[in-house]
């Protein structure tokens, strides 16, 4: 139930700032850029990344040699730990209740870059969900992101945020990892 609660919370947010700003696609592919879908229920929050595979090992391709699993493994490690991805505010006393990492591997998509050297080739985006309960939900004020210097490659986090306060975006870089949450829990 809470998670077809978190479901459609979710894809309210995602429609709405989707309505309102003309540029963003929702499948759109682009290196550098990381998809983040947040949503705060009750005592619940859970967070869904979405990452270009190369951001997070440099290759998007299905890894086949030995180097390139090892680079994949490793960065599944990473996202084993989440404090290598993000951090919560520790006010808000919450505690790690599920976490999911996966790669998806695809080829039907529609991209911003060119395809010529690389146009039978497959997309690897990986995935993780992490949910949490907390103690004090209400007092994350802010979210950290260390991911950018576990992921040098990675540029940027597009973020889809709802609460029962209600929705907003917002864009992450590196050279300020983390957002501000005051009244929006």
């Amino acid at each position: 139930m809470k998670r077809s609660i978190y479901y459609s919370l979710l894809m309210s947010a995602m429609m709405s700032v989707a309505a309102a700003e003309e540029t963003r696609q929702v499948d759109k592919h682009e290196h550098g850029v990381g998809e983040l879908n947040i949503a705060v229920e009750g005592s619940a929050i859970n967070l869904e990344f979405m990452i270009p595979g190369a951001d997070i090992v440099g290759f998007e391709y299905e890894a086949k040699s030995d180097s390139d699993i090892a680079l994949v493994n490793t960065a599944l490690s990473k996202f084993q730990d989440f404090e290598n991805i993000f951090t919560l505010s520790s006010s808000g006393n919450c505690n790690l209740v599920d976490a999911e990492i996966e790669i998806n591997q695809g080829d039907d998509h529609e991209d911003e870059h060119d395809h010529d050297e690389h146009e039978e080739e497959a997309h690897n985006e990986f995935v993780a969900h992490y949910s949490f309960t907390c103690g004090n939900v209400k007092e994350i004020d802010r979210i950290d992101f260390p991911y950018f210097t576990t992921f040098p490659n990675s540029g940027e986090l597009e973020i889809q945020f709802v609460s029962e306060v209600g929705s907003t975006s917002f864009e992450v870089e590196g050279d300020k990892p983390f957002i501000d949450l005051k009244g929006k829990i």
